[in-house]
């Protein structure tokens, strides 16, 4: 199911168009595969259904979700491109903003944990919040934002029980993400990749 949804994704991507031109990161399938694959193995059956539910809804609609993803994102990062695409974009309700920005809160304070228990894996990542974004940096919070905008309520709705259940067993989803993302990288655990890049950058 992880490896379906990581294709699809992949084909949106391909047909995203970015702001001067084709993006580094449509020919670097290696490491989208390895960001993608490190998020989704944390996620719950019932999160992965709904959403690759939600991609296949996308393709027969003709909408793509990472150009939206993108699109939803720049009203942070390009707040002047924005105002130029902000009409092209669906239209979220109120409840489901609602939902959206109480996740986001939720796992700004679990990055803010993350990046004080390992400080030099923090350092190589996305910035935290929202107003340290720039054009060319996004940050983690609004990154987040963008992505669950493209959720449906029913996705969202499975991913907020899940968040909670995390909370409900001291689990941390940005530690779990990172965890899975340095053991693709070849590392054995997250300690030893802050090691290793605490030396590297020393």
């Amino acid at each position: 199911m992880i490896n379906e949804i990581i294709q699809l994704e992949w084909q949106f991507m391909q047909k995203t168009n970015h702001i001067g031109g084709r993006a580094r990161c449509q020919d670097d399938y290696e490491n989208f595969e390895k960001f993608r694959k490190a998020q989704f193995s944390v996620y719950n059956d019932e999160v992965l259904e709904s959403y690759l539910d939600d991609l296949k809804q996308y393709e027969s609609f003709n909408r793509n979700p990472i150009t939206e993803k993108y699109g939803f994102m720049m009203a942070n990062s390009d707040p002047e491109y924005y105002e130029t695409i902000k009409d092209q974009l669906p239209i979220v309700d109120d409840d489901k903003l609602e939902i959206i920005n109480t996740i986001c809160q939720i796992e700004v304070t679990m990055k803010e944990e993350f990046n004080q228990q390992y400080p030099t894996l923090a350092s190589l990542s996305r910035l935290t919040h929202s107003y340290e974004d720039e054009k060319e940096e996004t940050s983690f919070e609004t990154y987040l934002r963008g992505e669950l905008l493209t959720y449906s309520s029913q996705s969202l709705y499975l991913y907020g029980k899940m968040l909670v259940d995390m909370i409900n067993h001291k689990e941390n989803i940005v530690k779990k993400i990172m965890q899975e993302t340095v053991k693709l990288y070849g590392y054995q655990n997250i300690e030893e990749a802050e090691e290793k890049m605490k030396e590297e950058n020393v």
